[in-house]
């Protein structure tokens, strides 16, 4: 009886040429920056991903976002989820910036970001 259900399926085909794709939307999200240096880490010299601290890439986001996400922040570029941080929840990420004073002249600041996934 299946043999005979599947012989009377007809094949339909799609046209996906006038596809829509769905950009992510973008938000204003809270940034601060961090170095990593272990007194601001906790003692901890690599993120908590296992993934060393890396220029120009390494975030740290809150728990709702999975290691490995990708994030594109508004003038600043695609940086990824590696890190975690205490005061990191809700619409709060840090980014990572190795050199102290740039870091501090970053300082806390809204930006538009939006998730571009993992």
């Amino acid at each position: 009886m299946i043999l005979i259900a599947l012989l009377n399926v007809n094949s339909t085909q799609v046209d996906v040429s006038n596809a829509v794709s769905i950009e992510p939307a973008w938000e204003t999200w809270e940034l601060t920056a961090y170095t990593d240096a272990p007194e601001e880490n906790g003692g901890w010299t690599i993120t908590a991903s296992g993934a060393p601290f890396t220029d120009d890439q390494t975030l740290a986001c809150p728990k709702s976002i999975p290691f490995g996400t990708e994030i594109e922040i508004d003038g600043v570029g695609v940086r990824t989820c590696h890190d975690r941080g205490g005061a990191i929840k809700g619409k709060r990420i840090d980014v990572f910036i190795r050199d102290t004073d740039e870091a501090q002249r970053f300082g806390r600041q809204k930006r538009k970001i939006r998730i571009l996934g993992e």
